[in-house]
């Protein structure tokens, strides 16, 4: 039998409840880490509340294109409302939600909105939830009618106003990308636009069509922002033709600039290609 001296076996005693605070620490720690996981994971329309921009494209690679730009205002309970600016087939129109719509949110992040009166749904899934709040959505139209060839997706980004918007949300350098959703020769370009934070903006972006060399392109005009977030730009460009975009601003955090813009090309409703995409704060 081996003898320990007393003062080793309090030492021992000593480790050994150590060990046991340590490991009770241990899993009160973990057991708090799942909680926090459990209850990240679980959301409810709560986690869908207030204005978004919307943009949608679609696509059929056979027919003319489409494509949305609007806002979705969510009440975080169940009612869905905005309105919507649709380029279809080569005519323009502003389509408001109908009365009555409604969306839901399942505890997985993924959702669907209904629009009253009309057939198929928006199906859509969370993004990026701050504060409890979703911000953004990814978007996908469920169409079931057997006469529609396209397919239309897109992206709902928080505007998060906290008042009306002026011209003033709206300055500085943003990186623009734009893509031409064509049954015939693709087209894109990327650069940048400035606006001052009052009405004047100018553009530079370099053009790529099809496989033929890219072009450099600059601009300069006028924009407007509505009290909502959405807007206007009017620009003249060195290539002799003049562009209009539609756009509503997103990502604003309390008094500063919006750092994101979602942009549909309507200087050409008619045509059966559509241009738009994003521009994002330098």
């Amino acid at each position: 039998m081996i003898n320990i001296p007393p003062a080793v076996q309090n030492e021992v005693t000593f480790t050994n409840r150590e060990l046991r605070k340590s490991s009770v620490l241990v899993v009160l720690l973990a057991l708090l880490a799942f909680t926090n996981i459990a209850a990240a994971t679980t959301y409810s329309a709560a986690n869908v509340k207030g204005s978004y921009s919307v943009l949608t494209n679609g696509y059929s690679g056979a027919a003319s294109e489409t494509a949305w730009l609007g806002i979705f205002n969510f009440d975080g309970v169940s009612a869905v409302t905005g309105y919507i600016t649709i380029i279809d087939s080569g005519s323009l129109s502003v389509v408001t939600v109908p009365s009555g719509s409604a969306y839901s949110v399942s505890s997985n992040g993924s959702g669907t909105i209904t629009l009253n009166g009309e057939t198929g749904q928006i199906a859509f899934v969370l993004n990026s939830v701050s504060g409890s709040i979703a911000k953004s959505l990814q978007l996908v139209l469920i169409n079931t009618s057997a006469d529609d060839a396209h397919v239309r997706a897109g992206t709902a980004n928080l505007i998060n106003l906290s008042g009306a918007a002026t011209a003033a949300k709206l300055k500085g350098t943003y990186g623009i990308l734009l893509n031409w959703w064509t049954t015939a020769t693709q087209q894109g370009a990327v650069g940048t636009i400035t606006f001052d934070g009052k009405s004047k903006v100018t553009i530079s972006y370099t053009d790529q069509h099809a496989e033929q060399t890219a072009t450099t392109v600059t601009g300069s005009g006028t924009y407007s922002v509505n009290s909502d977030g959405s807007g206007s730009i009017s620009l003249t460009l060195s290539n002799s033709t003049a562009m209009r975009l539609d756009f509503v601003l997103n990502s604003i955090t309390g008094t500063s600039v919006a750092k994101g813009l979602q942009l549909l090309d309507v200087t050409n409703p008619s045509s059966t290609s559509v241009d738009n995409g994003n521009a994002v704060y330098e």
